[in-house]
């Protein structure tokens, strides 16, 4: 059965039980993990990421009843065990990075800059405790320079990436060091569900960065200066 037919099959059977008469549901080339989806009385449309052409036919019905069950209450509910496991595993990774990396246009796909190199950073933050070594994590300088969104980080896709505007000789480089730190405690702490990704926990960490306070003083500024 072709990947297309059993993503189909899956959200049919799903959908006949919550009521939905015409479903139809197809592989999307997303460049992050979502679905999207339109419905109507009676019918449903649904966009997956292809990510998952390659999940089996247990994980697409656990997906698509999962997606039914928040349609109809409306509210967040969790991925399947089966899911979750195999997108969180290092096959996942090792397999969909590549895709992931092509995708995004705004990576230079490089952690040496012009004047920094954020594997150095990232060997100092090991050195010093803060952060296990990740062998799947790949880092990366942005292409474009942005001051509004400083770092970002795929906790599926384990990418992490920072913004070249910080890569300038006027910009200390414990900064850009503290940017990726807080970028690495998302890798570390995976997959959030309950949208809580910058919670108590997560603050009490991020401050166990020697320099936070000057690094987020310097933030601060260099937005002010847009």
């Amino acid at each position: 059965m072709s990947s297309e037919i059993c993503l189909q099959d899956a959200f049919q059977k799903a959908g006949r039980d919550f009521g939905y008469s015409s479903v139809r549901a197809e592989f999307t080339p997303f460049k992050e993990f979502k679905v999207r989806w339109q419905r109507s009385a009676g019918w449903a449309e649904f966009q997956v990421s292809d990510y998952l052409m390659d999940a089996d036919e247990v994980m697409m019905e656990g997906l698509a009843r999962v997606l039914f069950m928040r349609i109809a209450k409306g509210k967040r509910s969790n991925y399947p065990d089966e899911l979750r496991d195999w997108m969180t595993s290092q096959d996942f990774v090792k397999n969909k990075q590549p895709v992931y990396l092509r995708r995004s246009r705004n990576l230079s796909r490089n952690c040496k800059g012009r004047h920094y190199d954020l594997q150095d950073s990232y060997e100092r933050l090991v050195q010093a405790g803060l952060v296990e070594r990740d062998e799947e994590a790949f880092l990366s300088w942005t292409s474009r320079p942005n001051l509004r969104r400083v770092g970002y980080c795929s906790v599926l896709m384990k990418v992490v990436a920072v913004s070249s505007a910080l890569d300038d000789v006027v910009v200390p480089e414990f900064v850009t060091e503290y940017v990726l730190y807080h970028e690495l405690l998302h890798l570390a702490n995976g997959l959030s569900l309950d949208g809580q990704a910058h919670d108590e926990e997560f603050r009490r960490k991020e401050r166990m960065h020697p320099r936070w306070k000057e690094a987020e003083d310097w933030l601060r500024r260099l937005s002010l200066n847009l």
